[in-house]
Order: C-alpha cells, then structure tokens, then sequence
C-alpha cells in the first residue's frame, strides 16, 4: 500500500498543475475578450490601434501566466517552422488577392489598393483573434473536451456569432449579416481552429487568417456601376454570401480536417503538441 503513495501524490500535484493552468488560462481569456473591441471603438482610423492592443494582450499575459506566456498565447512555435509559416502567409494572400479580383468582377464590385499602413494594422488584428479563439479558448477546451472535431466545430459557432453581433449591433448600419456569410466564417474558423489543434501553435492558423484578412478588409470597396463605397458589414454581407467563397471556406475546413488526422495520427492525446 504504501508503495502506492507516490503514485497518489503525483496525480494529485499533476491535477493541481492542469487545474491551475485552467485557471490562468480563463483568466488571460477574459483580459484578452475585454481588449479585443477597443481599436473598434476608440478610432475609424484603427490601424495603430491593432498593434496597441497586441502589446496590451502581450502584457496581460506576462502578467497573468508568467513564464509560461508564449506557449499560453500560441506563439511558440518551432524555428523550423517559423520560414514555412511565412510562405504560407505568402501564398494566401496572393491567392486572396487572385480570388477576389475574379469574384469583384463577377458581382460588379471594384476596390481600391489598400494602404501599407492598413495592411500592417490586419496583421495584427488576424493576431489577436487568433490568440483569443485559438490559443486561449481552444486551449482552454482542450482541458475537458476529449475531442478535436468537437472542439473544433464548437468555437467556430462563437466566432461567427463574434461577427454577427458586431456588425448587427456595435456598428452604425446594425446590419444583420445573412446565413451565407455565417457559414462561410464558421467553415473559416474551423479550418484555423484544425491548424492550431494540429500544431498547437497559431502560426499557419494566423497566416491563413493574415493572408486573407490583408487583402479585403484594408481595402475600400466600391459598386462599379454607381461608384457607392461599401462599409465593412456591408463588404461581409455581399462578398462572404457568395457561392465561390463559401465553397471555398468550405474547402479550407475539410482540408483541414486531413491536415489535423495526419499530424495526430502518431499520438492519441491530441491535447499535446506534435
């Protein structure tokens, strides 16, 4: 019996570990949702913004989780992928870029080259949702869901209940974004949710979510005939309802699933880093 002390003890030191990792965890969740709506609210102009509160999360995660911040935020990511994150970055922002302008041509849409200045602002915007929903949410999940799918379908249906709140309620227009423009950003957030479980950290998540983001949102857009600008939730509600992009997300979240079956294949506890 007394052999089995030991035993008794480790268990219960690793509970206390995991239970006090879900607690800084829920805490570093709860600064991060209360900083992610400023640069909305503070100024149109909210490229700098976005790079504010970054450093802000950044910090209050120092704070909160210690040491242990950057696996805790998804950053830490191995040098060996750091350079395929990058391409990968690279090469969905010139397929946007391909994408969008067939798809502006199709519905009579133009659009104006975006500012560098705006760009940069979205790349850090793409970050501090990735570290909300990806690394502290989903590793939160991770905690008590025993499965990937599941927790990968379930944060999807926030993120795009985050959008569809916004633009229906916090925005001048109160625009009630259709169904079509929801599926295709739950079908988006699972794919990033997929990569994040699948490397567990949220560089290829971010440079998806980057890549796409860079491309369409810093940009204005206009009605081609009319020459009528198009604010953000009205460019949500033409331009995510259709059928090329919503096939496309759709696409993106399958593939995804493959990516996630074949980086765990090799492990059966999908809660540990590949």
């Amino acid at each position: 019996m007394r052999g089995l002390r030991p035993v008794a003890v480790g268990k219960l030191g690793q509970s206390r570990t995991q239970s006090n990792e879900g607690w800084a965890r829920l805490s570093a969740l709860l600064v991060v949702a209360a900083l992610m709506p400023w640069p909305l609210l503070i100024t149109q102009d909210h490229w700098w913004a976005f790079i504010l509160v970054t450093a802000a999360i950044l910090a209050a995660l120092r704070l909160v989780s210690g040491s242990q911040w950057a696996s805790i935020a998804g950053l830490k990511l191995p040098p060996a992928q750091a350079l395929p994150v990058i391409a990968a970055f690279v090469l969905v922002a010139i397929g946007s870029m391909m994408l969008l302008r067939h798809v502006y041509e199709a519905v009579g849409l133009r659009s104006s080259a975006p500012l560098i200045k705006d760009q940069i602002g979205f790349l850090f915007q793409a970050l501090n949702e990735e570290i909300l929903f990806r690394a502290l949410l989903i590793g939160l999940l991770i905690q008590f869901v025993p499965s990937a799918p599941v927790i990968s379908l379930g944060v999807a249906f926030p993120f795009a209940a985050v959008h569809f709140l916004l633009y229906r309620y916090s925005n001048p227009l109160h625009l009630a974004l259709p169904i079509a423009s929801l599926a295709t950003l739950f079908f988006a957030g699972v794919a990033w949710n997929n990569l994040y479980l699948a490397f567990r950290h949220i560089g290829f998540s971010w440079a998806l979510h980057a890549g796409w983001n860079v491309v369409w949102l810093p940009a204005t857009i206009y009605v081609a005939a009319t020459d009528e600008r198009l604010y953000e939730p009205q460019v949500f509600e033409r331009v995510l309802s259709l059928p090329s992009i919503v096939g496309t997300s759709c696409v993106m979240a399958v593939l995804s699933f493959a990516i996630l079956v074949r980086r765990r294949a090799a492990t059966s506890d999908y809660s540990r880093p590949a």
